[in-house]
């Protein structure tokens, strides 16, 4: 069956809000492609704390995800942050914003005043566009949803030290100047990116070899059991239907359109893997847990002949 292309809202906050930062200086590139290039999306783990299973590389941040995409890109840039919760580099904000736009993250969503449905999602990290600052308010373009916000500096302060945000590295990171250095093609583009993608496999198998976890087809068939036998919670499976389930498969459709004039063999692996997605999150959401893990028995297995390509 031919595969339409899907345009819409997925949860891109930080390739979304990386796109607008470039595209102030010009740069207009799909946040698909970035969110690409950031490498997250590949692979599978399971969370040890919350027994989530996340279709995701186990050593790709979202932060570094963003690195990785405007290195990839051809792109220098200005990171920032502050290893002192307790000291908001709001000099360092404010001179960066005289020159453009910054990228803010992650920002705890839970913490964000504007965002209606923002309650029970305490610990959960987004990233945003800055573009303007004053003595008492920062403005934003969220890409959940909401241009054209603001937050009061002391709500900004609360949010942006991301206390709960597991993966953080220090407090208050800002990405800001972008820079053209370097014009890839994209036979390059799609080289560097596949050498990121073998070292993020790599990586993510040596962690998990390190630390004991399940990752990959491991990690999918451990959830799909579960789901079989009826243990797992209301939080696991709603985290699935209301998150990973249709993010995942927005991913591997982006996946398969930036491997398709490439490899076939990959273009075809993320395609068969979106619908698969797309099958698995229809059945959970109907309850039909027999068929939510016959399809991710499926979802196991194409991961396993993914992964070995890596």
């Amino acid at each position: 069956m031919k595969k339409i292309k899907y345009i819409g809202k997925a949860e891109y906050c930080y390739a979304n809000s990386t796109a607008m930062l470039l595209a102030s200086i010009g740069e207009n590139i799909s946040p698909h492609k970035i969110e690409v290039l950031s490498g997250i999306g590949l692979g599978a783990f399971l969370d040890e704390d919350s027994n989530s299973l996340f279709f995701s590389n186990l050593c790709a941040k979202p932060d570094e995800g963003i690195n990785r995409a405007l290195t990839i890109l051809g792109f220098s840039f200005d990171e920032i942050n502050s290893e002192d919760p307790n000291n908001p580099p709001f000099d360092k904000l404010r001179e960066a914003l005289t020159l453009g736009p910054v990228v803010l993250g992650p920002l705890d969503l839970g913490l964000l005043a504007y965002n209606p449905r923002s309650n029970g999602a305490t610990g959960a990290d987004h990233f945003v566009l800055a573009y303007s600052i004053d003595a008492e308010r920062i403005y934003l373009n969220d890409p959940y949803g909401f241009p054209q916000v603001s937050l009061s500096l002391e709500q900004l302060e609360k949010a942006w030290r991301a206390d709960k945000i597991s993966y953080k590295r220090g407090h208050y990171r800002f990405w800001a100047n972008p820079k053209r250095i370097k014009s890839p093609s994209e036979d390059e583009i799609y080289q560097s990116a596949m050498q990121s993608f073998a070292g993020l496999y790599q990586a993510s198998r040596n962690k998990a070899e390190n630390k004991k976890s399940l990752i990959a087809s491991e990690a999918i068939l451990h959830q799909a059991n579960r789901i079989r036998q009826n243990i797992t919670t209301p939080d696991e499976i709603g985290f699935l239907t209301r998150f990973m389930l249709p993010l995942s498969a927005s991913r591997a459709l982006d996946y398969a359109d930036f491997f398709a004039s490439h490899n076939t063999e990959l273009a075809e692996l993320k395609s068969d893997q979106a619908a698969l997605f797309g099958r698995a999150h229809v059945s959970a959401v109907g309850k039909d847990w027999e068929n939510t893990y016959d399809t991710m028995t499926e979802l196991a297995k194409i991961e396993g002949f993914f992964g070995k390509k890596f």
